[in-house]
């Protein structure tokens, strides 16, 4: 267990290696125990990140309402103004999902606007759902903080966002939402994920739950869908996209490496398309790693064949 444990902890951190990842998956399928303490040790690991985060992303939003205060930029809006309108606040509960990341200094990127923007702050164990007013709703997490200028949805839908948030994005194909995070942005026209964007976290990450973004760093930039996850290593400055899925069916996970590997797949066994895992892959891996992955987890094999890949029982 502690060696599961150990492994465990790479992958919260974004440092696990392959064959661990195998071998993971393949201990979290084994009972609902295992993935009982799954959770449990990604709620701690979590709580622990934050608690290191929250000193100095507490001090960063400050030096923010300081700096636009003294240029008349960013002002707190008087009760009777809001428009981020809070739909109800409550003490954070923490759930089995994961919290996807991109995280820089906010103070920097205001850009100069007239009139009054709008700022939403939790404090430590606090969340806060807000609704934006073209339709976005967001949940903030403890210790989050966003703002946008006054005149937010009248050309664009630009937000300046650092901690931990839900979104579900309201749809506007001529004003895409977006995300500014230090030179990271989410770029969205309508779709649900989850963003952690704190300023000590060395891997940013960003999942989806539905739809389709782009993210970019300065001049680099890939786009992710449904059940993609994607991690920025702050250091190496590259990104690494995973297909992240949880108790998903084959037949599903067939249909989403045929797009990302433009290759056609034959299940030649009915039952096997409704077998459901847990699996983790990285995009980078080539096809045949994926194959070796999935006959690990499962007792199956995959042939080429003259123009396809055929998925059999053992």
């Amino acid at each position: 267990m502690e060696e599961f444990y150990h492994i465990a902890q790479s992958y919260f951190r974004g440092t696990i290696s392959a064959p661990d990842e195998v071998r993971l998956s393949a201990w979290l399928k084994e009972s609902d125990k295992n993935q009982m303490l799954f959770h449990i040790w990604e709620d701690e690991w979590r709580k622990q990140a934050r608690s290191q985060a929250s000193a100095k992303t507490q001090a960063a939003w400050e030096k923010l309402k300081a700096q636009t205060q003294q240029a008349s930029v960013i002002q707190p809006l008087k009760p009777q103004q809001t428009v981020i309108r809070p739909l109800r606040r409550f003490y954070y509960a923490a759930a089995a999902v994961a919290l996807l990341v991109f995280g820089v200094a906010l103070w920097l990127l205001l850009p100069p606007r007239t009139g009054e923007a709008f700022i939403a702050q939790t404090a430590e164990q606090e969340t806060q759902d807000l609704a934006l007013k073209d339709g976005t709703e967001i949940t903030l997490n403890p210790s989050s903080s966003l703002a946008y200028a006054a005149d937010f949805g009248k050309k664009t839908r630009e937000v300046l966002f650092e901690g931990e948030a839900k979104f579900s994005v309201a749809k506007d194909a001529e004003r895409p939402f977006i995300i500014r995070t230090g030179d990271f942005s989410v770029t969205v026209l309508g779709t649900e994920f989850v963003l952690r964007a704190y300023p000590t976290d060395s891997i940013y990450t960003l999942q989806l739950t539905s739809g389709k973004v782009k993210v970019q760093y300065l001049q680099d930039s890939l786009f992710a869908e449904t059940g993609d996850m994607v991690q920025f290593n702050t250091v190496t400055k590259q990104f690494r996209k995973k297909l992240e899925a949880s108790n998903i069916l084959l037949s599903d996970l067939v249909n989403r490496l045929e797009r990302l590997y433009d290759v056609r797949i034959e299940v030649g066994d009915t039952a096997l398309a409704h077998e459901t895992l847990f699996i983790s892959i990285n995009t980078d891996d080539s096809f045949e790693d994926v194959c070796a992955a999935l006959e690990t987890l499962l007792p199956v094999v995959i042939e080429k064949e003259e123009d396809h890949y055929r998925l059999a029982a053992q």
